[in-house]
């Protein structure tokens, strides 16, 4: 439900229609087989090392280090800043007198900034208020929608359309639907969060794939429901001639369509409602973000400054300065540009999908090697599952750019990124662990290691809060 998520909705059914429908059914068939990968790594290390800790058993540190900071901190530096940008401005261009004010300055997108340093602080004071109602919050934004969509499908259509979602199914190209499966993953990235809550679940083995198949459901019915009421009920009009832009690939169409289902009130209501859901994304950010890089310090694969905890508040501070710095740097260093968006989102999918791969490879791994290991949950029909998700990962990340994309605008900084990634991995393994880094962490170690440390965690570093 966060802004980006939304822009990237409205812009793939605006330049793609029922093809980017089409796109978005295969993202949902590919995650919902991929949520099985996770579900099996889960099980096997039901730790809140996650990522980190799968990768390690599977294929080693180096992997480990490239893939969980391909997930979640490279994620933050492009999907992080386009959640700072879009936060504000989503939700303003709702508000028009005062989004007028604030766009002659080129300054609406600032608002992200400013809600990022605010929850930056939060979270460093240890202040949880906030993130107690983040749920709420975005089940918020989730219904709001919904109501809206339902709304604007009952209603009379005000454009005629070819297809269900506006333009017609076009499948004489199939590379043309393949190039939409980077946007359309976009909706579902990120369900795995859930699996560093293993230790806390009781009976995460059954509770933490049905989570993740209910929440993929949820967007995936909210976003077919948003994207044929937007698409009948919006007019996709040429708003930049010079450049082809159009009205559904810009933020301005949230304001449009909440104006024909209901008016003003239509525009404060979910204007008021993208602010709340972006501010709950943001805290999520700046807790998770912060936390993922402490353990991964505690366990020696980051300098040790990221384990630091306010001696008062018992915050990882220095964490938390990173999470802040990096959106808010990169957003200054674009200036908030909205043609940069796009670009970012799917330079984030990139590494999420890196991610995805090495983890499936790890678990596939973990199958051959140890088929002794206990498993509370097996993926069912494998490895049927895993070749869907893999397939469909590298088709995504090859036909990474809808139509009229530059693919150098993603692909230049997501391998500049992933370089620096692997670079640092191997130096850190190598020269600091002094450890060889394609070995694979035993399993009984990590689980060893891991419950160590969370009976040390239940003592001493209680303020740290979970990622739910």
């Amino acid at each position: 439900m966060a802004s980006p998520v939304i822009l990237t909705v409205t812009s793939g059914f605006g330049i793609g229609g029922d093809t980017f429908a089409l796109a978005v059914l295969l993202s949902f068939i590919m995650m919902q087989a991929q949520l099985t990968t996770f579900s099996e790594a889960a099980a096997i290390l039901p730790t809140s090392g996650s990522v980190y800790d799968y990768i390690s058993c599977g294929m080693g540190r180096f992997w480990a280090i490239t893939g969980a900071l391909s997930a979640y901190l490279i994620v933050h530096v492009f999907a992080g800043t386009a959640e700072t940008i879009l936060s504000g401005i989503m939700a303003l261009v709702n508000f028009e007198s005062l989004n007028t004010v604030l766009e002659t300055n080129n300054s609406s997108w600032m608002v992200g900034v400013g809600l990022v340093i605010a929850f930056g602080l939060l979270n460093a004071f240890g202040i949880e208020a906030f993130g107690k109602v983040e749920v709420v919050l975005t089940f918020a934004m989730w219904s709001t929608l919904v109501i809206f969509s339902i709304c604007g499908l009952l209603m009379p259509f005000h454009v005629s359309t070819d297809g269900w979602f506006g333009q017609g199914l076009n499948i004489s190209d199939p590379t043309l639907v393949l190039s939409f499966i980077g946007m359309a993953m976009f909706m579902f990235v990120g369900c795995e969060l859930v699996t560093p809550m293993a230790p806390e679940i009781k009976n995460s083995a059954k509770v933490i794939p049905r989570a993740m198949a209910t929440g993929l459901c949820g967007v995936a019915f909210c976003m077919f429901l948003f994207g044929a009421a937007l698409t009948n009920q919006v007019e996709n009009v040429i708003i930049d001639p010079q450049n082809g832009v159009s009205l559904l690939e810009t933020p301005m169409a949230i304001p449009a369509f909440a104006g024909q289902i209901m008016g003003d009130f239509g525009k404060y209501w979910i204007g008021i409602a993208l602010l709340l859901a972006g501010g709950a994304t943001i805290n999520t950010l700046m807790a998770a973000v912060p936390r993922i890089l402490y353990g991964m310090a505690l366990d020696g694969a980051l300098p040790r400054i990221f384990a630091y905890l306010h001696p008062r508040f018992k915050t990882p501070v220095f964490g938390i300065l990173i999470a802040v710095m990096i959106p808010c740097l990169h957003a200054f260093a674009i200036q908030g540009d909205l043609e940069r968006i796009i670009p970012l989102v799917l330079a984030a999918v990139c590494s999420w999908g890196t991610a995805y791969l090495l983890v499936t490879i790890s678990v596939v791994l973990l199958r051959i090697r140890r088929p002794d290991l206990h498993r509370a949950y097996r993926s069912p029909f494998f490895p049927i599952p895993q070749i869907i998700s893999s397939v469909g990962i590298i088709l995504a990340i090859v036909y990474i750019t809808p139509p009229g994309m530059n693919k150098a605008d993603v692909y230049i900084p997501f391998a500049i990124m992933l370089g620096l990634t692997a670079s640092y991995a191997l130096g850190w393994t190598v020269l600091v662990q002094k450890v060889n880094p394609f070995k694979p962490v035993p399993v009984e170690q990590v689980l060893s290691n891991s419950f160590a440390d969370e009976s040390i965690e239940e003592v001493e570093l209680e303020p740290l809060r979970n990622l739910a």
